[in-house]
């Protein structure tokens, strides 16, 4: 083997060195950017965890007023936290209880899709979606006075502004009436889809009314309600 001259084996010792500290540095780079990310993270959650301690407080003043007229001093009071504070995380009571809404929104939706993923038919799902809608949106219940305030100023096309916010809850709906049709209750010829946005509506609407009555006749329209949804797509016979 051919033995290097002095200049090659100072350009390989010298090329190693910048190797090492080129992996050096790369290494250095890669555990600050590991670090940011863990400090960012943590900002994350601690920011996450005061905005869910905010809505709480909230939420709290609302079921205590059965209404959404609270104040955002008291919301801080609550918090133990000053009114600069409160207002870094929301900028005014509407977006705070806009936000209660869209939780609580999110929250009822993830547990319909668990409760239907349990279910054994769409008849079943159909029948637990609504015991869920009408549970979350009993009388006294953050997402019932955070969705009448958040409803309250836009009376015309109700409709349309409910399915707006319930659009996972009407795919879910969607798919249960798909299945509804292979087990021979729901008509073939029913657009699911569609059927799904009224039937959404006619959920959140009448889950509205049944916590204001509450009681027996609660009880009853609970009982009936999907019965008369079905009518205009059910079978011959159908019904849950």
């Amino acid at each position: 083997m051919a033995l290097l001259n002095d200049d090659a084996a100072v350009e390989i010792v010298g090329g190693v060195k910048a190797a090492r500290s080129a992996a050096h540095d790369l290494m250095g780079e890669q555990l600050a950017r590991g670090k940011a990310r863990l400090h960012s993270s943590s900002k994350t959650r601690k920011s996450a965890q005061t905005r869910m301690r905010i809505m709480d407080a909230a939420s709290e003043l609302m079921v205590e007023r059965g209404n959404t007229n609270f104040l955002m001093s008291e919301v801080s009071d609550r918090c133990h936290m000053s009114k600069g504070s409160l207002y870094y995380y929301f900028r005014d009571k509407d977006e705070l209880v806009s936000a209660i809404f869209d939780e609580s929104v999110d929250d009822l939706v993830d547990g319909i899709e668990s409760l239907v993923a349990k279910s054994s038919s769409a008849r079943e799902a159909l029948r637990a979606l609504y015991a869920e809608f009408t549970r979350r949106l009993r009388v006294g219940s953050p997402l019932a006075f955070a969705m009448t305030y958040e409803l309250a100023g836009t009376p015309d096309g109700m409709l349309p502004e409910v399915t707006s916010y319930f659009t996972r809850a009407a795919q879910v709906i969607a798919a249960q009436l798909e299945r509804g049709k292979a087990e021979g209750f729901i008509r073939a010829d029913v657009d699911s889809q569609t059927a799904a946005v009224f039937v959404t509506g006619g959920l959140v609407t009448t889950s509205l009314a049944v916590a204001r009555r509450g009681g027996e006749e609660a009880d009853a329209i609970s009982a009936n309600l999907m019965d008369m949804i079905l009518r205009g797509m059910g079978s011959e016979g159908a019904s849950l």
